[in-house]
């Protein structure tokens, strides 16, 4: 996922040119970036500019995109961001459909063709074609790792090594900007982003592909291979003729359920959390690239960063201590209230120290909720929709930061109305979060009938890992059905017959509250009786 730290097109307005010279006729008085001042105090365009590419190689260009009104490159963010919308569903829909590691290489491949491509285009209209481009055939590397790693990774150790593979993508909405300012100009950039690609291509020969959706797909055999490889790395022994057998056909009755994302939507729990998370992506991304562009606007803001890394470790620690005793949804809860209370206090104070302490607050809260969404949101759907819909909430995220920057860039409206826009926003966030189950200590949906938790295709990955014959607590777990069920539990010698999963959403608290008013009522017509 290092690659997403090189895709700086989505932020264009927000970077500068450097180490980029204007090449002036020999008239020239002086020169600037974009302008020459001949000696008859004619101010005229520049048309000529030499750069260095790897600070070696002198390079000729007769267009400079930093040249070009705020609006063009406006333009050029939103057209990279748009392709990012689309990319991150196609690719959601080639990984269910052909696997993980086939979207990968694809992906990799076209970061290395389009990345040199659009390093050495003199051109301003195949430029923005090209940064759509690359935005839309490297989308696969925003999510495709975590969902690798979710299916690969046992319960105990799945948040951490999510954490782990999804740390440049963090890293990325804190430097990106200023690490892009740091390189001499965009076309060195991207060229580093190249030659990173090409260690990609090496590392991709010893990545494996997910053996539960290789399990879904009945490529059995392909599993076995590496679920053997796995086993002898984690130093567990296997039977020599070891087959996955399952003692009933439960592991098996997905495959003859619905496949299509649109089938699957007529399932009142699939569809419920997939308005859930599309819309909490939607709403996060406005939140937070508000946010993130206002603070990288200023003039200062590189000395944000420090403040910035010391509140992300502090919050770091502290989730890490409270994960112990809350679930990661009201941590999710939490952050959300802090960076949508202080990005709306910025706006109170636009300089000075408490200016400072609440960005840096809100930035490092933000990160960190960004981490448990991450967490969270691959682990609410089956496998054969798993990267589809996690790729349609990353789109939907897209265009609620595309929102977010017309609606700064143009000041269509006062700070006070922005300021409650973004409490508003906080405040449905916060519903949200109330919304989606609990995924702690769960095995991941395997079967998408009712998205309840009986995980029967990842008994193999288990026995692959465990060094102990006791059912573990994930094991034990697998009997319970549905969500929010934790008090129902069945036998090891109950019947294949299964509970209908209870409904997810609003509608359960709508109960609730129907049941309480019923019963004061009921209450009052006994007082009234009596």
């Amino acid at each position: 996922m290092v690659p997403t730290l090189f895709n700086h097109y989505e932020d264009m307005f927000l970077l500068h040119s450097s180490e980029v010279f204007c090449t002036s006729p020999s008239e020239t008085e002086n020169s600037s970036l974009c302008f020459v001042t001949l000696k008859n105090e004619t101010k005229t365009e520049c048309t000529n500019w030499h750069f260095k590419l790897l600070w070696l190689i002198w390079l000729k260009k007769t267009w400079l995109v930093f040249c070009d009104d705020k609006l063009k490159l406006l333009s050029t963010a939103i057209i990279s961001r748009f392709g990012l919308v689309f990319g991150c569903i196609i690719f959601g829909l080639v990984s269910d459909s052909f696997g993980r590691r086939t979207a990968i290489i694809l992906d990799v491949f076209a970061e290395l063709v389009f990345g040199l491509v659009i390093t050495f285009c003199d051109s301003e209209g195949w430029f923005r074609l090209i940064a759509f481009l690359k935005s839309l055939f490297g989308s696969a590397n925003f999510y495709m790792g975590i969902i690798l790693v979710c299916e690969i990774a046992s319960n105990k150790w799945r948040s951490w090594l999510c954490v782990l593979v999804m740390s440049p993508r963090l890293l990325r909405m804190i430097c990106m900007v200023p690490l892009a300012n740091s390189a001499p100009n965009p076309e060195t950039y991207s060229f580093i982003a190249c030659i990173y690609c090409c260690f990609c291509f090496i590392s991709l020969r010893w990545s494996p592909e997910s053996p539960q959706w290789l399990l879904f797909n009945r490529k059995i055999a392909v599993a076995e291979k590496i679920l053997l490889r796995a086993a002898k790395t984690n130093g567990i022994t296997l039977c020599s003729t070891f087959k996955i057998r399952p003692i009933n056909c439960r592991a098996y009755n997905s495959l003859d359920e619905t496949t299509t994302c649109i089938g699957v939507m007529s399932t009142y729990n699939i569809r419920m959390l997939f308005f859930v998370a599309t819309i909490f992506w939607a709403l996060y991304y406005f939140l937070w690239s508000s946010l993130y562009v206002r603070m990288y606007s200023e003039e200062n803001s590189q000395y944000l960063l420090i403040k910035v890394f010391c509140f992300i470790v502090m919050f770091t620690c502290l989730t890490i201590v409270s994960s112990l005793k809350l679930t990661l949804r009201y941590l999710l809860l939490a952050h959300i209230l802090l960076t949508g209370t202080f990005s709306a206090g910025i706006k109170l104070f636009r300089k000075g120290t408490i200016h400072s302490f609440f960005a840096s607050v809100a930035l490092a809260s933000g990160l960190v909720a960004h981490a448990l969404i991450l967490n969270i949101t691959p682990r609410l759907f089956a496998i054969n929709i798993r990267a589809t819909f996690f790729g349609c909430c990353h789109a939907t995220g897209q265009l609620g930061s595309i929102i977010s920057y017309l609606l700064f860039l143009f000041c269509p409206t006062s700070e006070i109305t922005l300021m409650a826009v973004e409490l508003a926003v906080t405040a449905v966030l916060a519903g949200l979060c109330f919304i989606i189950p609990n995924v702690d200590e769960r095995e991941l949906p395997d079967i998408v009938k009712d998205m309840d938790y009986f995980s029967e295709l990842s008994k193999p990955v288990r026995w692959v890992t465990q060094k102990t014959n006791s059912p573990s607590r994930e094991e034990v777990e697998m009997r319970v059905y549905s969500f929010g069920s934790t008090q129902r539990s069945v036998s090891y010698n109950h019947s294949d017959e299964r509970l209908p999963a209870r409904r997810i959403g609003c509608i359960r608290i709508w109960h609730v509250l129907i049941n309480c008013i019923r019963k004061k009522l009921g209450m009052k017509i006994a007082t009234n009786t009596s």
